[in-house]
């Protein structure tokens, strides 16, 4: 396999341990996540959601706003370098967008440094026809996204994050399904330029401890076509 290190020169990285500043995104979002459901409920966007893509679409701005107000009050928990401080940035707008969904990014008042982390989002079950397996595959699919280098492609880092939104059935039933469709892929890739592999599939990460039980999460390790692996943290909640 090809590997294209060369895409992940960023001279305005040079000097910032963007290393430490993921490993707090993470700590930051598996600290506020479990507050979520209560939030977009309070927001009322639950009502008379779109059962297309503008419908996730509204619920991964709202995950934006509610994480860049809370990380306004959020204590890091080492020195900030040059007050550089993680934001997240919608792009989940505009009907049948081919982008990510968010960004995590480094800024402070001097300028934007740029994403270190990618977020892809999506509804279980994805509403619309033809769209049930969307959160692995085809031309929106989330992790085939990853392995086919639309997403994240130019992060140094091989960490990404993807957010399930579960408003039917529970996290057991879309483990078992997702697994499921990715077995299927190890039998034939309905696209030709990628390879699944058993490491493909979910893991359950039995070191996250959620309080209200809202939020599970499962890891995944995805070959790529030309990059080395990337790893997914995902994070579903029930929003049902």
């Amino acid at each position: 396999m090809r590997k294209g290190s060369n895409r992940y020169n960023n001279p305005f990285f040079n000097n910032i341990d963007t290393n430490t500043y993921v490993n707090e995104i993470i700590l930051f979002i598996e600290q506020k996540l479990n507050l979520f459901p209560d939030y977009l409920k309070n927001s009322s966007i639950l009502q008379n959601l779109p059962n297309t893509i503008e419908g996730e679409n509204k619920i991964t701005e709202n995950l934006c706003v509610f994480f860049n107000t809370h990380e306004k009050k959020y204590t890091y928990t080492f020195e900030k370098q040059d007050n550089y401080e993680f934001q997240f940035s919608n792009q989940s707008t505009g009907k049948g967008h081919r982008t990510y969904d968010t960004g995590v990014i480094l800024a402070n008042t001097k300028g934007n440094l740029g994403k270190i982390v990618v977020m892809e989002a999506k509804r279980l079950p994805t509403p619309g026809s033809k769209r049930e397996k969307e959160y692995v595959e085809g031309n929106l699919g989330g992790i085939e996204r990853f392995k086919k280098e639309v997403h994240s492609q130019e992060i140094s880092n091989n960490l990404a994050i993807m957010i399930g939104y579960i408003q039917g059935e529970n996290s057991s039933h879309w483990y078992a399904k997702v697994n499921e469709w990715i077995n299927e892929q190890l039998q034939q890739s309905t696209n030709p330029d990628i390879s699944w592999f058993e490491e493909d599939k979910l893991k359950i990460d039995l070191n996250f401890i959620c309080e209200n039980e809202k939020i599970t999460k499962y890891l995944s390790a995805h070959s790529r076509i030309t990059l080395d692996k990337i790893n997914l943290n995902h994070y579903w909640m029930i929003l049902n």
